[in-house]
């Protein structure tokens, strides 16, 4: 039987790849070539251990071959100028063979998404690769030559010409637009190299199991004895055992910014086992993978109420990756959660999210919360939550508060927490914004003073909000409105020096 060579460049000589032929008009090359880049697959030390090619899409990500980072610790791109930058995984899928990476900065291009199950067979495509990891910018040209669907996965059959180092590079059709991801070759043949379709992998990034297999791609390798891969460091929880634990700020974090922690634990071969996960402090979501699972499990609200859970048998022993993980609204949610595996098996509600149980219990827990109010005269204790408003400009929390305002009364606003640096705004009739409305330190040592005078009568809003920069700070906070004005203080703020 002919196998399927993956093509990532080892760090050994390889056979340069064939002459490109012209390519069809209609696609700009030196435009591409600025969007494609080269993978680097670092070991423990940051050494090079092989490389593939990349691209970048509209999206933001750098766009690659899973294998290309396969026994890697970390990943480097390097820009089509020789520039060179750090990556990290968002998301990946093996079985499909392909994964997304996030760089900082912008990118000098991007490629277009175009739709793969619009071509076919005979159709004209370009390849640009950096075969053997040493000739960037590369360009090839083929045709499809058969389009064919293995384990599930539509792979297209192409004849331009690739080489090892050539992994994840770009299927283009006469458009420009991205058909394919270069994946294999057969080198006992000739021109027997393959791709997966892109109409399939597009939205990988809000695919929460490949998220979840992205955060496992790129594990340290340091320990040479493991034979669990990359779980052999995990916390074991066993069949009959509940763990409680807390989420927290310091756990890791997904692109989606959501939390999340990881488990692991080995079962006996078809034998059915629930895991549960309960949270009264976050909508809780479960994500099993590993251990030879044909795609990895997510469930939402399977449990009762909102709670989590996954219910089967498994097909071999393990180690099995359970990750504690929450609903990525609201923003970064935090809080305690009960953890338990149990024999046997337990019904499972309908994963859609907001099942009807869970509904009624966000529903009765968003009516229980009383709006704000403050009055002239008046100090209060509050505290930032997770659960308040987002300001997506700046990714902060924000909370209003309602206050009676008469025209041409003068008031002064104070702001006060130990736990995050204040900032605050008021708006409402008359104001149409401005500095005069808004504050970050009049207050003193990183507290925030408005002092301001009414436009009109009605109703205004005060809203408690955290400096720029301080991304989705929470915590406890004093807010007073006092009749007439008080002077900004002098006392600078030291918060982050101190911390």
């Amino acid at each position: 039987m002919l196998a399927l060579v993956v093509l990532a460049s080892s760090l050994a000589s390889q056979q340069p790849t064939r002459a490109a032929r012209p390519t069809p008009p209609g696609i700009d090359i030196p435009a591409m070539r600025k969007a494609v880049v080269t993978i680097q697959a670092l070991d423990a030390n940051g050494q090079l251990m092989a490389s593939g090619t990349g691209f970048f899409v509209t999206e933001g990500y750098v766009v690659t071959a899973a294998h290309v980072l396969e026994d890697a610790s970390g990943c480097r791109i390097e820009l089509s100028d020789g520039q060179q930058m750090r990556c990290s995984v968002a998301a990946s899928d093996s079985a499909k063979d392909v994964a997304m990476l996030t760089v900082t900065g912008r990118p000098p291009a991007a490629l277009h998404w175009g739709a793969s199950e619009s071509m076919k067979d005979g159709d004209e495509v370009t390849v640009i690769s950096n075969p053997l990891g040493q000739l960037p910018g590369t360009v090839s040209r083929g045709i499809i030559s058969a389009s064919r669907v293995v384990k599930g996965t539509k792979l297209l059959q192409i004849s331009a010409a690739i080489s090892h180092g050539s992994s994840g590079a770009p299927v283009l059709n006469a458009r420009g637009q991205v058909i394919g991801i270069v994946r294999s070759t057969i080198e006992a043949g000739q021109s027997l190299n393959f791709a997966t379709a892109t109409d399939a992998i597009r939205n990988l990034n809000n695919d929460q199991g490949a998220v979840a297999e992205g955060q496992a791609l790129l594990t340290p390798k340091n320990n040479a004895r493991a034979t669990t891969g990359s779980v052999s460091s995990l916390p074991q929880i066993t069949i009959g055992q509940t763990i409680t634990g807390n989420l927290s700020e310091s756990d890791s974090l997904y692109p989606d910014t959501t939390y999340y922690e990881a488990y692991q634990f080995m079962a006996t071969p078809g034998q059915d086992v629930t895991i549960d996960l309960a949270s009264s402090d976050f909508d809780p979501v479960i994500i099993v993978s590993g251990g030879g699972l044909p795609q990895t499990i997510v469930d939402d609200d399977g449990g009762p109420g909102c709670a989590s859970r996954v219910s089967q048998a498994f097909a071999g022993r393990g180690p099995y990756r359970v990750l504690v993980n929450t609903t990525s609204h609201p923003h970064r949610q935090t809080g305690r959660f009960s953890l338990s595996i149990t024999e046997g098996s337990k019904p499972v509600q309908d994963g859609r999210p907001a099942s009807a149980d869970c509904q009624a219990t966000l529903t009765a827990a968003t009516a229980s919360e009383a709006p704000h109010t403050i009055d002239v005269g008046q100090s209060t204790q509050g505290a930032l939550t997770r659960r308040d408003v987002v300001l997506d400009s700046d990714s902060t929390y924000a909370q209003a508060w309602t206050i009676q305002g008469r025209a041409g009364q003068t008031v002064t606003i104070d702001l006060e927490s130990d736990s995050f640096d204040s900032f605050l705004f008021l708006r409402g009739p008359g104001i149409t914004g401005g500095r005069d409305f808004q504050d970050d330190d009049s207050g003193g040592n990183c507290h925030a003073r408005v002092t301001a005078t009414f436009p009109q009568s009605g109703e205004y809003e005060i809203v408690v909000n955290t400096a720029l920069g301080e991304h989705y700070a929470t915590g406890a906070f004093t807010l007073s409105v006092t009749t007439g004005s008080k002077p900004k203080s002098v006392a600078p703020c030291r918060r982050n020096s101190n911390q």
